[in-house]
């Protein structure tokens, strides 16, 4: 018997370790708990997305497949898979045309997926079932739905049985996103059953937004899916709720969790506060197969701060899974323990998932490692500030930071005002000069259709990225969402939103919601702006790799491989199976 095993459930992109299972694990383990983790999102595509698999797959669960096509694909098809991904974790990664080709063959294997189980679009952006994912009553019948659930027959015949073996006291099941709600329900359910002695919790951001409605309404999920959640930071809450199971006791005094007392009524206790990030030890990413991911070397995630020392956006939600308080960890502590973990685990790529890393902490990690003479490669998202000048980027990049995020999400003044970013548009300019003219290669996030944003202020920001695209290298765009816990939806008429659709609110597991405004782009009219925004990157940047391929692992280990000049000038227009990421 092991007291814990932490498990991270598809789906997510499979190119590196999500940061909560080695934090968690690290911890209990520190803690003197034994402890296991598991990628089993990794798991599940490596084994799916596979030769041998998708051939027994096909030739026993594809009916509706006709018998020609079934034989082509059997024959022609299936063998070039595990080639592929063979391709995606050696040298040949970083060659543009192979690194397509083996892309464009792993998208058709999960579409594969779909002549196996037809009411699911499947595609390796998730597998998505009919049900609504904002609603735990559908999720529950999503969870056993055998003819559309492609989790339940996987996990019954390659994981049930090796956590059996196991025998945890306790199953912590980590849930980042809405992508992971129906293979982490799905695993909970099967495990609820499986093993009636173990204990079932789930965590995690998402489910730090699902703790009131849960607390309101613990039917299905308290009663069927899992035995409690956690709010919050999982640390101490993880480490008091083991203590509890051990030794028999009551679960009053685990903060931050949700779950039924004896006498069938839910509690949710006060989340208390949180361990501080000097304490903590770095992540452990034993039993994680870092050479199974697929890239060609390993990238480590990493935190060095949690929640947002700027925390005003109006648009934003992310606060909701952190402690009420921003903390760091000791730039110099932070420098140590990327040392270890590059003697431990041979990588040099980190990539910080901070909410954002300050200029002032990038600048002290960095003289950090300059100082000890390692050489590693690091990215970060922040925030553009005017601190971000000339000496401070140079600094940084001599440090090993070779790509940072920004979000400059408008450039029209009095949307970023409405937005609360406490930015400014040539303060912005400003930056991507530094960080251009430094080496580092900068990516920003901008979206269309804040409320009350119109068609002629959306085009401002068009109009700024067309005008500093040579300095601007990398561009995420979206369209406004509704989220439920963001500012702008507590004071939606402050921002003229006069309607919010009532099927979604009605949902109590609902984040993102459709709305009406009285003035300016409509959901749909910022759908299609962002939409044709596309399309006019394409005039202004021809076909460079993030537009391909966005994905930070993707960007991060290429920046470092080929540099910023390659990644600027070399464009895909012309390749086979090359199309616009959208």
């Amino acid at each position: 018997m092991i007291d814990a095993l932490l498990v991270f459930p598809p789906f997510w992109e499979p190119t590196q370790p999500y940061l909560s299972l080695p934090a968690l694990t690290a911890w209990l383990r520190q803690q003197g708990h034994s402890v296991r983790q598991w990628d089993l999102n990794l798991h599940y595509h490596d084994t799916v997305i596979s030769s041998a698999y998708l051939q027994q797959l096909l030739s026993e669960q594809s009916p509706t497949m006709p018998s020609l096509m079934r034989q082509n694909v059997l024959k022609h098809f299936v063998p070039k898979v595990d080639q592929a991904k063979a391709i995606l974790r050696s040298a040949r990664y970083y060659e543009p045309a192979d690194f397509i080709e083996a892309k464009t063959t792993l998208e058709k294997a999960y579409q594969l997926l779909n002549w196996v189980w037809p009411e699911t679009r499947c595609s390796r952006r998730g597998l998505i079932m009919r049900y609504r994912e904002s609603s735990s009553a559908e999720l529950l019948l999503a969870s056993e739905d055998r003819a559309s659930n492609p989790y339940l027959g996987f996990y019954e015949a390659e994981v049930l049985p090796q956590i059996t073996a196991m025998a945890p006291r306790l199953v912590g099941i980590s849930i980042a996103d809405t992508t992971q709600l129906i293979g982490g329900l799905s695993l909970a359910r099967l495990l609820r059953k499986q093993l009636p002695q173990t204990h079932i919790t789930l965590g995690g951001a998402l489910f730090s937004k699902f703790a009131e409605a849960i607390s309101q309404q613990p039917e299905p999920a308290l009663t069927e899916l899992f035995h409690s959640m956690v709010s919050g930071e999982g640390e101490l809450p993880l480490l008091k709720l083991l203590e509890a199971l051990k030794n028999g006791d009551s679960f009053e005094q685990v903060p931050g969790l949700v779950y039924l007392d004896s006498e069938g009524q839910v509690q949710r206790n006060e989340a208390g506060l949180p361990i501080p990030m000097n304490e903590l030890p770095p992540p452990d990413f034993d039993d994680l197969e870092l050479a199974r991911y697929w890239v060609p070397e390993p990238i480590l995630p990493l935190l060095g701060s949690k929640d947002c020392y700027w925390k005003e956006c109006s648009f934003c939600d992310h606060y909701v899974s952190y402690a009420p308080r921003y903390r760091l960890r000791k730039p110099a502590l932070m420098a140590a323990d990327m040392l270890a973990l590059q003697q431990k685990y041979g990588v040099r790529q980190f990539s910080f998932g901070d909410e954002t890393l300050s200029p002032n902490y990038a600048r002290r990690l960095a003289s950090a490692l300059i100082e000890s003479g390692a050489d590693l490669r690091w990215s970060m998202l922040s925030r553009l500030q005017k601190e971000f000048d000339a000496a401070i980027c140079e600094l940084i990049r001599a440090g090993g930071c070779s790509f940072i995020m920004y979000g400059l999400e408008s450039a029209h003044p009095r949307t970023i005002e409405r937005m609360a970013k406490g930015t400014q548009p040539e303060t912005a300019a400003a930056v991507y000069r530094a960080t251009d003219a430094a080496g580092i290669y900068n990516y920003s996030f901008v979206f269309f259709g804040f409320p009350g944003e119109t068609r002629a202020e959306a085009q401002v920001t068009v109009d700024f990225i067309k005008t500093h695209a040579p300095i601007l290298h990398s561009i995420g765009a979206g369209f406004f969402m509704l989220q439920r816990f963001a500012p702008v939806f507590r004071e939606r008429e402050r921002y003229g939103i006069v309607s919010v659709n009532a099927e979604d609110l009605a949902d109590d597991w609902g984040i993102s919601l459709r709305y009406e405004v009285a003035e300016g782009m409509s959901q749909a009219e910022a759908t299609r702006f962002y939409l044709d925004f596309m399309q006019q990157l394409q005039q202004i940047y021809g076909m460079p790799l993030w537009l391909v391929d966005n994905s930070r692992s993707t960007l991060l280990l290429y920046i470092n491989h080929h540099g910023k000049d390659w990644m600027q000038s070399y464009d895909f227009s012309g390749q086979a199976n090359v199309s616009i990421s959208v």
